[in-house]
This record gives C-alpha cells, sequence and structure tokens, in this order.
C-alpha cells in the first residue's frame, strides 16, 4: 500500500471531520444510487484551484474502503494534477490507452487495496476531440465490467468545455465550488451549462470553507450534499 500523500485525508486522517465529511459525501450519492446504477461519476468546478482533484482522491478511498474497486481517471488533459498529488510518474495514461501506445494493464497504477489510478498520460493537442471520441466512450464502457466505481477529474467548467463533455459518458457529476471564491455571474454562467446540457448532478462539495479552516488546517471543510432531480 503506498504511503498516503497530503492531498488524502481519508487516508492520513480518517478520524478526522474532513474525512468524515468525504464518507458523508459517498453516503448521499449512494442513496441517490436507486433508479439507476451509479457506476461512472465525474467531478468539476467552475473555476481553478477550488479541490475538485483533492475531493475525487478522497471519495475514491472512501469506497475503497467498503471493499468496492474503484478507479480514478485523470482527464485534466490540460492541466493535469492526480499524478502529482500521489507522487506517481506520468509516463503513460488515458490518452496512451486509448492511443494504442500501451495497454490498461501497463499504465494503471494500483495505489492502494481496491483503489487504482490512471493519469493523463502523454499530452494531446486536441483535449475536447478526446473527450468525445468513440474510442474512449467503448473504453469507459469496458471498464464498468471491471470496477464497481470510475471517478473521473475533469477540468474546469468555467474554463473549457471538457468537464462538460465528459458529463455526457458518466451516470452522475459531482460539482465543487470554494467558499467565497466565485462570482455570482460565474455560478450563473455554470449553473445555465449544466442546465443546458441535462447533467445529472449528483451533488455540491463546498471547499475551502474558511470557518474551519481551525480544525482542518489547510484542507479547508468539505460538505457534500446531495439533490433530488436537477441542480436549481
Amino acid at each position: 500500500m503506498a504511503e498516503p500523500t497530503k492531498s488524502l485525508v481519508t487516508m492520513n486522517d480518517p478520524a478526522s471531520a474532513a474525512a468524515e465529511a468525504f464518507r458523508q459525501l459517498r453516503t448521499n450519492i449512494t442513496l441517490r444510487d436507486f433508479d439507476k446504477k451509479i457506476k461512472v461519476i465525474n467531478v468539476i468546478s467552475t473555476g481553478p484551484q477550488e479541490s475538485k482533484s483533492t475531493t475525487t482522491l478522497n471519495l475514491a478511498y472512501t469506497y475503497s474502503q467498503l471493499g468496492r474497486r474503484v478507479l480514478v481517471i485523470d482527464m485534466d488533459l490540460r492541466l493535469p494534477s492526480i499524478h502529482k498529488k500521489l507522487n506517481l510518474r506520468n509516463k503513460v495514461g488515458i490518452t496512451d490507452v486509448i492511443g494504442g501506445q500501451c495497454r490498461f494493464e501497463s499504465a494503471v497504477n494500483n495505489y492502494a487495496p481496491n483503489f487504482d489510478v490512471l493519469t493523463s498520460g502523454t499530452k494531446v493537442p486536441f483535449a475536447s476531440e478526446f473527450v468525445q471520441s468513440k474510442a474512449l466512450k467503448d473504453f469507459l464502457e469496458s471498464l464498468k465490467l471491471k470496477y464497481s466505481l470510475i471517478l473521473i477529474d475533469c477540468p474546469p467548467v468555467g474554463l473549457v468545455t471538457d468537464g462538460v463533455i465528459a458529463s455526457g459518458l458518466c451516470d452522475g457529476t459531482v460539482l465543487c465550488l470554494a467558499s467565497g471564491k466565485n462570482e455570482r455571474k460565474e455560478l450563473e454562467r455554470t449553473k445555465d451549462i449544466l442546465e443546458q446540457m441535462q447533467v445529472n448532478v449528483l451533488g455540491i462539495v463546498m471547499t475551502r470553507m474558511p470557518q474551519m479552516k481551525k480544525y482542518y488546517g489547510s484542507y479547508g471543510g468539505y460538505y457534500g450534499s446531495s439533490k433530488k432531480g436537477k441542480k436549481k
């Protein structure tokens, strides 16, 4: 088992309030998993530095602790960070597997029991086209046979369209918002984009809550909320 990094509070400090908040987010998503089996979830944010990658990793680890086999895919192809947060090499990854340069088994990293990670891999000049490709869609379908849950870390929707496009390949989406960071117009724009694309928002995670910093240090606060129907 890998050494826990600073980003994985659920692994290195499982008794903390921050870790418990991630477990609550897991529970909230599970409560949505009635009518339709949720197997692929993408995590997005409105802008940069809203802890979406950290949220992806911690949510994945909480699921793996239930004995469910989980895969994290770094689909933030322009500015990948999953490999940095876990101290992994990023020589090959999702782009290389889809491009046929290597097999999935050679690219995937077994980070912890029931917890696999597929990094972004070689940079491609056509990220949006890559996310929309039939090859990626077919690949994700094949992974559903191997994993109980697949979590995809996507770029901020306020910067590029990749994250929203990826939502069409997923059963649900988790939106991360940093407390006090977004202006009203940015939030309204994100809301409009998600509604236009009919994205199934499973929950909203409020990160970097200022009143919680004295308890959580650099992690900030993490709150999972699940709502039935579309986000209003």
